[in-house]
């Protein structure tokens, strides 16, 4: 092997080996320090009883349960946010996005409106208009807005969910009964107000964005293939499908896995409106048993994991596509 492959390799693990010794004396000398202090250096904390109500919960929960299983559900309530906003702003931005480029001038016209003014307010405007300005008024559960089983109240939007009754899955209907409960609706599953005024800000601004990446794509895509595609006889529908598109999504693709992953890290501002995401529960946490070393170092490996996750689901969608004859 040549030698200025082995100095490069040397240099190479030298450079690693400082970098985690560095971190290891940052690490050692901060465990000192909180011994010093009588902080708590370990992880026992988790199983002891974190004392405070959670507003959202995908699991059962109480005051009663542990620091452990409230992390759990604020990482819980913060992939269900990421990934409903997720989903939607997708649908928006790429709805969007194609209507910028319509040969129809009020519906281009209404789409640049749309991407200039959202993409120029802050995020943290948007959330607190949804919450205070347009879901705070809502009634009431005796007067909720409902809809073919939805309701919509200033307890939250209910929705079908599934039940287990007698062995047998089945829908839960949400219903308004006073007689029952005249404080509240019953049945289904609830998605707590500040989840939705979250979901609406997280899925209209990233969907801004992602309008403008779908533009970008679709116009880097040679005006030829859709001449070539017209005298092949296809459709404009089917000419946007197999030839457009899959140019377009090579494109399209790396831009929108960094809209993806800032969206699962803007959801953190739901603390500015009480809603228990990640990043709220973990403050609570923090402030209650001081174990700060220990909590931002899981809260920093979870937001990690949820980023590799995410990285992980688009390879697997681009091995789908199998671009470049990649497997």
């Amino acid at each position: 092997m040549p030698a200025r492959v082995w100095r490069r390799r040397a240099l190479q693990a030298g450079l690693l080996l400082t970098v985690v010794a560095l971190f290891a004396v940052a690490f050692l000398n901060a465990r000192a320090n909180l011994l010093s202090r009588g902080i708590p250096t370990s992880f026992a904390f988790l199983d002891q009883v974190a004392g405070f109500s959670i507003n959202q919960s995908l699991i059962p929960y109480s005051p009663l349960s542990s620091y452990g299983r409230a992390l759990l559900v604020g990482l819980l309530n913060t992939l269900l946010v990421s990934l409903l906003s997720g989903a939607f702003a997708t649908l928006i931005g790429f709805a969007m996005g194609f209507a910028r480029l319509s040969r129809n001038f009020a519906l281009a016209r209404l789409a640049a409106a749309y991407v200039g003014i959202v993409r120029n307010l802050p995020l943290l405007l948007q959330i607190v208009f949804w919450y205070v300005v347009v879901l705070a008024p809502l009634p009431g559960p005796a007067d909720s807005h409902h809809f073919a089983g939805f309701f919509l109240n200033n307890r939250g939007f209910y929705v079908p969910g599934l039940s287990v009754a007698q062995g047998w899955p089945a829908l839960d209907w949400p219903v308004f009964d006073p007689a029952l409960n005249p404080y509240n609706v019953e049945g289904g599953w609830r998605l707590a107000p500040e989840a939705c005024a979250l979901i609406l800000a997280l899925t209209i601004y990233t969907g801004s964005y992602i309008a403008e990446i779908v533009r970008a794509g679709v116009q880097s895509v040679p005006r030829g293939q859709s001449e070539a595609a017209a005298a092949l006889g296809l459709s404009a529908a089917q000419a946007r499908r197999l030839v457009i598109r899959p140019q377009a999504m090579q494109v399209i693709l790396p831009p929108l896995i960094s809209q993806y992953l800032a969206l699962t890290k803007n959801s953190s501002l739901a603390a500015f409106i009480g809603f228990a995401d990640l990043m709220q529960v973990s403050g609570t946490i923090l402030n209650q048993t001081g174990a700060a070393l220990q909590v931002i170092a899981l809260v920093m490996a979870l937001y990690l994991g949820l980023s590799v996750l995410t990285l992980a689901a688009v390879r697997l969608y681009e091995r789908r596509l199998r671009w470049g004859g990649r497997a």
